[in-house]
């Protein structure tokens, strides 16, 4: 049984994805090796991503000697793909301009690995979110730009702020382009642990019904 929720990322997105949930979670922020020399498809490589991040944190606690029986681990990681592109987290302004430019007007896919890991029991999925850009002008790159939201954020915006006003259309789960897919999430607590959010919530927080 569940007992403890182990958040292996240290982004805002999905801390405040996991609170909205009513989830209580720990925080450890993992050094996995994030160097991928060969050719894997999006779900592939965000899927072998995820799963290194949530086996350093394992490692990292288990380091620390702490008992990780009745824990459960979860990490995560998100791209964005664009014509046969991963598109990262843009180095500096330049590089977000020249993103959004490219995204303008156009239809792109992030993608999410998720990785659940219980002990020696370790479940990894993707999910995939396509998302359509307006076509926005420069003069609206320059600002959103200048507000300095796009950095550190993979494909140089965020659809849960100021980078809204960007986006025309998704066709898919919202919050993987936020950066954790809750539908995928939910699946993942009913298939391989038999709950979901809201009971393991309710239990984690002794109120469940």
């Amino acid at each position: 049984m569940i007992k403890r929720i182990i958040l292996a990322s240290s982004s805002p997105r999905r801390k405040e994805i996991l609170s909205m949930l009513g989830l209580p979670f720990d925080v450890v922020s993992p050094d996995a090796d994030e160097n991928i020399k060969e050719a894997l498809s999006p779900e592939e490589y965000v899927c072998t991503l995820s799963a290194r991040k949530g086996d350093a944190a394992m490692k990292e606690l288990l380091r620390k000697g702490e008992n990780l029986d009745d824990t459960l681990i979860i990490s995560c990681d998100t791209i964005v793909y664009y014509n046969g592109m991963v598109i990262g987290k843009p180095q500096d302004e330049m590089q977000a301009r020249l993103t959004l430019g490219v995204l303008s007007d156009s239809w792109h896919t992030v993608y999410s690995g998720l990785t659940l890991r219980a002990c020696d029991d370790m479940f990894t999925e993707s999910c995939a979110t396509n998302v359509k850009f307006a076509d926005i002008s420069e003069r609206q790159i320059s600002n959103y730009v200048a507000s300095g939201e796009p950095m550190g954020k993979a494909g140089s915006y965020a659809i849960q702020a100021r980078g809204a006003e960007l986006v025309e259309r998704i066709e898919g789960d919202f919050f993987n382009v936020m950066g954790l897919p809750v539908s995928t999430l939910s699946s993942m607590l009913k298939k391989y642990f038999g709950t979901d959010a809201l009971e393991l919530s309710a239990r984690l927080k002794g109120t469940e019904k």
